[in-house]
């Protein structure tokens, strides 16, 4: 590939490569070179995947960022990139908890993620062979109705009460990606608390407003595509 090709001039089966390509040199490899690092400066070596989840989204989809760093649009067509990141993101107590935030600091934002074409979601993780596995799911919070409910009951009961209170900057609905070494294809929400949220399941495969787009694991060369959507 040279330098002056354009991301709607390649082929789904090139943008595919190159999402590899990405995944071996940004993840895996940047990982590895992290390692040597850490084991020298005893400093952390979790990869930071926001950026590097915008990227792989723009190859699967085809549809460009916007150019800009910070908060705003994800893509031109004004869809959201969330990440979650499960390696090497053990705490001092071993506990891991990544998650996909949808953080807001005031009303119009917050009502966004209910309408925007599309909520891209990319987890990094081990599978349950204890490989690197990377997923990425395509969201459409019109058409997923326990997403959309549940965000709505979230926003009623504690998202606009919070975000009225002036010391409060910003609010954020936390969504747990599927669990770090299981086959689970489903997202968490609800912690079962007597002030908290009732548990739920919000599948991401299988039911009307979600599917599967993107999937690789790792292998004895590096990674392999494993599952796609749509013909290359």
């Amino acid at each position: 590939m040279n330098d002056k090709i354009k991301l709607d001039e390649l082929s789904k089966k090139e943008r595919y490569e190159l999402a590899l390509r990405l995944t071996q040199e940004l993840i895996i490899e940047h990982r590895e070179t992290l390692h040597f690092w850490r084991d020298l400066t005893n400093q952390p070596a979790q990869i930071d995947t926001g950026y590097v989840a915008q990227h792989l989204v723009s190859l699967v989809t085809g549809i460009k960022g916007v150019g800009m760093r910070g908060k705003g649009e994800d893509l031109e067509d004004g869809s959201e990139v969330k990440s979650a990141n499960f390696l090497d993101s053990l705490d001092k107590r071993g506990a891991v908890a990544p998650r996909w935030n949808f953080s807001s600091n005031d009303l119009k934002i917050m009502e966004s993620y209910l309408k925007v074409p599309a909520i891209y979601l990319v987890s990094l993780d081990f599978n349950p062979k204890n490989k690197i596995r990377i997923r990425l799911w395509k969201l459409d919070p019109d058409k997923h109705e326990t997403f959309s409910k549940r965000y709505k009951e979230w926003m009623e009961k504690l998202g606009k009460p919070k975000l009225k209170d002036p010391r409060r900057p910003g609010i954020n609905f936390q969504l747990f990606p599927p669990r770090n070494r299981t086959s689970d294809n489903f997202a968490r929400h609800g912690s079962g608390r007597k002030n908290g949220f009732k548990p739920i399941r919000i599948y991401l495969d299988g039911v009307e407003g979600s599917k599967l787009l993107f999937k690789v694991e790792e292998n004895e060369k590096g990674i392999e595509l494993k599952d796609y959507e749509g013909e290359q």
